[in-house]
């Protein structure tokens, strides 16, 4: 490990240390969701100075052939990590950037080097793709000519965007100061992880970030974050959630239709994310939903899915759909004369995909179509932010929240004065 990274990583165990902790009480051999009854659970102050290291959020999932960049204001050109100006300028109207072989052309200016930082003289000044974002951009010339861009901004400025891209402002308070944990929480663990190029990606891929401001399809300007989105960030400022003693990867979903789902079913590292009951997302609207698939299309790709197994089948009579103890639900289907068993997850994610919100349905077989009974939305694991309203609205604190819905998990407020 380069001695840079250790010393950065070493500096975030030494905070969390150091920090102030919500609860103090020992942990349970076993991850259970604790009960909701008792007095509210407080969260700690929030420390200052603010612990508020740059993050780095990836603006697209893949690379990309060119993107659309302007600065609203005066700007600097720089090489990454070098405080060299390669250009300057009152405002950058909107300008197409593209690789070149050798650099980057910005514009009509060709620049031969790889890596770009742009370095606006206020913030937020600098839209790429759509977006403005508060803090730097920077661009990466990729293999085969393609770009990536990256925000570097700071991180409580990148929480308080993510609060309102991912949770509705008409959510309780006490909800989106749980949502503003977890996401503070992910991010710094993904951090930890040492990308060379950033952090998080700014879509559903990491968490969903929207910066500033952005351009809707008609070309009106919509928020990206609130003075109420703010308010929050700061109210809970450096506030992480940890387990041992150290960072996990908080991760959430939109609705988990009942109970979350046991991180190891889906993600290699969650696998101490408990499955617990949940009664808090009833109101959702995809507690429960229904989609219909063409028969033809389904058994095309079912038959296609098993062959790949090395398994036979006919067509399909019947289906059944058994809930497993980690929250997942597995399909028994048969042709008659053979049955095989396959995680709904599977069968979501390689036959239908998006089409359905949930890997959690069963499945009723028809003569023209194949229906879908399902629950929630997303992959279930972590805290459930319809849950989480539920829970808000119920009068329970987002120190409660996290705690059922991460067991044995701690809140603690890192100090960046340390």
């Amino acid at each position: 490990m380069p001695r840079g990274i250790a010393v950065c990583i070493g500096l975030l165990a030494a905070l969390i240390a150091a920090a102030v902790c919500l609860d103090v009480s020992p942990q349970t051999a076993g991850p259970q969701p604790p009960r909701l009854g008792g007095p509210p659970l407080s969260l700690p102050q929030p420390v200052r100075p603010r612990f508020s290291p740059d993050i780095r959020v990836c603006l697209t999932d893949e690379p990309v052939e060119r993107i659309e960049i302007a600065v609203d204001g005066g700007y600097r050109v720089q090489p990454v990590g070098v405080a060299q100006d390669l250009a300057r300028g009152a405002r950058l109207p909107e300008t197409i950037v593209t690789a070149t072989a050798d650099g980057l052309q910005i514009g009509r200016q060709t620049l031969a080097v790889s890596r770009v930082e742009i370095v606006p003289d206020r913030s937020p000044a600098v839209w790429a793709a759509g977006h403005q974002y508060r803090g730097r951009l920077r661009l990466f010339r990729q293999p085969g000519g393609r770009l990536l861009a990256v925000n570097v901004l700071p991180l409580e400025e990148y929480v308080a965007s993510v609060i309102d891209s991912e949770m509705p402002a008409a959510f309780p308070d006490e909800a989106r100061r749980a949502q503003a944990i977890v996401a503070r929480t992910y991010a710094l663990w993904q951090r930890e992880r040492r990308h060379p190029l950033f952090d998080v990606f700014a879509s559903t891929r990491s968490q969903r970030y929207l910066g500033f401001q952005y351009r809707s399809g008609d070309g009106r300007r919509l928020a990206g974050e609130s003075a109420a989105s703010r308010e929050i960030a700061a109210d809970t400022a450096g506030m992480v959630s940890t387990r041992g003693g150290r960072l996990f990867c908080t991760y959430y979903s939109a609705v988990c239709g009942g109970r979350t789902v046991a991180g190891r079913a889906v993600f290699a590292d969650a696998t101490e994310l408990a499955s617990v009951p949940c009664a808090f997302c009833r109101e959702a609207p995809l507690y429960r939903w229904t989609r219909t698939v063409p028969r033809s299309q389904f058994e095309a790709k079912l038959l296609e899915l098993l062959a790949g197994e090395g398994l036979a089948f006919d067509s399909l009579r019947s289906a059944a759909a058994r809930d497993r103890p980690d929250g997942t639900v597995e399909l028994l289907v048969s042709d008659g004369r053979r049955e095989h068993r396959i995680a709904a997850a599977t069968l979501r994610s390689r036959l239908v995909g998006a089409s359905l919100p949930s890997p959690r349905f069963a499945l009723e077989p028809g003569p023209a179509e194949v229906t879908f009974h399902g629950r929630g939305h997303g992959h279930g694991v972590g805290l459930c932010q319809w849950g989480a309203r539920g829970l808000a609205s119920a009068g329970r604190t987002a120190a409660d929240i996290l705690r059922y819905y991460y067991p044995g998990s701690r809140v603690v407020a890192l100090d960046g004065g340390g």
